[in-house]
Parts: structure tokens; sequence; C-alpha cells
């Protein structure tokens, strides 16, 4: 899953000349054959466009090298999702990453690579971790409203059975002195704990949920993101007994996760959390327009005002028309803005650097319809590409 870490390591990146090729591709039937071939036919536009900007022949065919060699790879067209992102720079760096989103096909050549096609995988209406419990172990999922990849940061123990045998035979091998006292009783339903293996079963399967829950808090609890649990009823309660997350808990299905499939276990995780997005997005926008109506000054319209705030650390959050773009230059420098009406060298989407440089600085990103945008406004003015609420 395409993360903020992958978004910072491509704008971090300083390849001098740039290639970002966007694909949409084909998870399965005959149209996957169709794939290889439209990515010669925008490798063939790459080539073109980097003559274009001032490259070689020679310089071009070697920049693209990478990526022609994988037109012939078969088990690289075998591994797809809806769309492909590759990013190929000068200085030999390459970056690929297949995401379940619906590109456009789309070439850019430039002194960085263009990453805003990707940027709708990062807005604020879908991140959210899942967790589910079994009797045979935890597992955590990062996800989003489009996908879903295990996240095996999360320090979690081993499964509970793992924990019993190992319980049990530690006590088993145990001194005398140390094995727990059991009343003189020959039954095998007491010889751990002078209790019965049901009772000993489920005392350890609280401690296990317990060990879980303090993983996950640790892992959680900086991020600020919600987290969906999915398990039986009785570990969910328990877990909501050992956890501190508090209002992070977006909240449960109570079922046993290993009967759904991995898209069913996603959709029926997203449910859970999609309402907690919407109302945050209600609540953008209306913020938005109360500060606009009020207090003006803490509002950036102009794509000016909105790239120099982000630049500057200042966006709390920012209301952005999906697929607007704004063309110019910024020096960072001066902090001058300068816009023009179409591409051109060394021009920039200022809409593009605005979202990047907020989420950089963990502001929040929501891409709107433009009629959202809109509605912010009189009919007698245009509505802007971007809004950006200032934190001060």
């Amino acid at each position: 899953m395409f993360t903020q870490s992958d978004l910072s390591t491509l704008i971090k990146a300083a390849p001098g000349r740039g290639v970002s090729i966007f694909l949409p591709t084909h998870v399965s039937g005959p149209q996957t054959r169709q794939d290889p071939i439209r990515f010669r036919n925008l490798l063939t536009e790459a080539h073109t466009a980097l003559l274009a900007a001032g490259a070689s022949k020679t310089e071009a065919r070697e920049l693209l090298a990478p990526a022609e060699a994988l037109i012939e790879d078969y088990p690289f067209w075998q591994h797809r999702d809806q769309g492909l992102a590759l990013f190929l720079g000068a200085d030999g760096t390459q970056y690929r990453h297949r995401v379940p989103l619906e590109l456009t096909e789309q070439v850019v050549v430039g002194s960085d690579f263009y990453v805003k096609p990707l940027l709708p995988l990062l807005a604020a209406d879908g991140e959210f971790a899942v967790l589910t419990m079994t009797a045979e172990g935890a597992h955590l999922y990062s996800a989003s409203r489009f996908a879903m990849t295990e996240d095996y940061d999360g320090g979690l123990p081993g499964s509970p059975t793992d924990n019993l045998d190992d319980d049990r035979q530690n006590r088993v091998q145990a001194t005398p002195a140390a094995r727990p006292h059991t009343g003189g009783r020959t039954s095998a339903s007491t010889q751990a704990y002078g209790v019965t293996p049901t009772d000993w079963r489920k005392t350890t399967l609280e401690e296990w949920t317990g060990k879980v829950a303090a993983a996950v808090d640790r892992h959680l609890t900086d991020t600020a993101i919600p987290l969906v649990l999915v398990a039986d009823p009785e570990m969910t309660g328990q877990f909501k007994k050992r956890t501190t997350l508090g209002p992070l808990l977006a909240g449960t299905v109570d079922t046993n996760p290993a009967a759904l499939t991995g898209p069913k276990l996603h959709a029926a995780a997203y449910e859970v959390v999609r309402p907690r997005f919407e109302a945050a997005q209600r609540a953008a926008v209306e913020h938005a327009a109360q500060l606009l109506a009020d207090s003006p000054t803490r509002v950036a319209v102009t794509i000016g005002e909105v790239v120099r705030a982000a630049f500057q650390g200042r966006v709390e959050s920012l209301l952005v028309t999906q697929g607007a773009a704004e063309w110019g230059r910024f020096d960072e420098m001066t902090d001058a803005v300068e816009t023009h009406s179409e591409p051109g060298t060394s021009v920039i989407d200022l809409a593009e650097y605005a979202i990047v440089r907020t989420l950089e600085h963990k502001g929040a990103i929501y891409l709107l319809a433009a009629e959202q945008i809109e509605g912010l406004f009189p009919a007698s003015i245009a509505a802007p590409a971007a809004i950006a609420v200032l934190r001060f």
C-alpha cells in the first residue's frame, strides 16, 4: 500500500531529471495482455518528452532502460493491481508502486517526480487500521478506503495457543515446590492451576488479549489513526477492557475474521469507519465556511497564499478540488509565486506542491467535488481550486 513514507521518499528524491509514468492496469481477464503494450506506448511518449526536455538520445535510452526491461518480464505483469506508478531518475533511482487506484495514462518529465495522481491514497478520508483476533492469533493491517495490507511493525505477541503450550510445559517441568498445589486431586483438569482446563485457557486468553491491546496501543497512539476490531464478541469485550485507545477505537465487527475473505474483511471494516471520515470531511467544510464568514485571515484562498502557507507549515487542513491543477512557479527563497495557464519549462502544479507540503507538515487533505468548493462562495465569485485553513 502506498504510504506517507513512500511519498516522502519520492518528494525527497533529487533525480536531476525524473520520469513519472502512470498506467491503469487490469487485475485479471484477457485485457491483462494489453497492459504491456500500452506500457510500451507510454515509454515511447516518455522518450519523446525527454528529447524535448533537452536529453540526448543516449541519455533518454539509458534512463528508460529499466522500464524497457519490464515489457518482457512476464512475472512482473502477473502481479498487478488497478494502477501502476513507475518513477525513473537520471541518477539511477527507480521506484515502482502497484496501487488500488484507477490511474489515468500519463507521462510527466521534470526535475523531480510527479506524485499528484497518487495523493488520493493519502487523503484524510481513508487511513485507518484493522485488528483481527481469533484463538489462532492476531493480525494488524494498514488500510484505506482503497486497500488493506498487513502491518508487521505492530509488535503483536504470538498466538495464544503458543502461550498455552509454553505455559503448560513450564509448569509441568517445574520442581515440586514450584508446581501449583492441586489439593491431592489426580484429575488432569487440575494439574496446572488447580482449576479446570477451561478456566486455565480462559485466563491465558485474557492475558494474551491484554498483550495484544498493549502492543496495538503503543503502535497507534501517536498516529491518531482510528482502529476497527474484527473478532468474536467475547474477544471484543476483553479487548475493550484493556485498550487505552479510547475514541481511536472506531468500532467493531463482531464476527470470526477467519470467515471473511480479504476483500470482504476490508469492506466490512471500512463500513464501520466510513461515517467517521464523512463526518470529518463535513466538519472541515463547515469550519472553512465559518472562517470565511467570521475570520477570513485564518483562511488562504488564492493559490499564492495557499502555497506559501503550505511551505511554511501553517496549513491545518487543505480543501482541494479533485483533479484541479494550478500551473506556475514558486521560489522558496523569496516566497515569490507566479502562475501560468499551462505546463511549461520549470513550471509545476502548484496545487500538487501545496498538497505535498501540507502532508509533510501533518496537515489534513480533503479532496472534494467542485460543487463542494463552489458552495462556499457566492455565485458571483469564481471558486478557487484550493482553500487552506491555517493553524496561525
